[in-house]
């Protein structure tokens, strides 16, 4: 996933870490700033409420999973 993009699109949308881990059903912050840092894995389940929050098409959270994991398996394709 592409967290700087996630995190750039929740900034410009006016969102603190705060209020989306609040949203999002987390306890306090932390828990939104590892999904949002890519310290645990996007779920279909969070990725649509993400969404949903931030008024943005779905596919612009899973645009940045599908390539970042294409370009990895590439790479590692390439080093073999």
């Amino acid at each position: 996933m592409n967290q700087q993009r996630l995190k750039e699109i929740r900034k410009a949308k006016g969102f603190t870490q705060e209020q989306m881990a609040k949203m999002l059903g987390y306890k306090d912050r932390s828990g939104y700033w590892y999904l949002e840092n890519g310290r645990v894995a996007m779920t279909l389940e969070k990725a649509v409420k993400i969404s949903e929050i931030l008024n943005i098409d779905i596919k612009e959270i899973f645009s940045a999973l599908y390539v970042e994991q294409n370009s990895t398996i590439e790479t590692a394709k390439e080093g073999s």
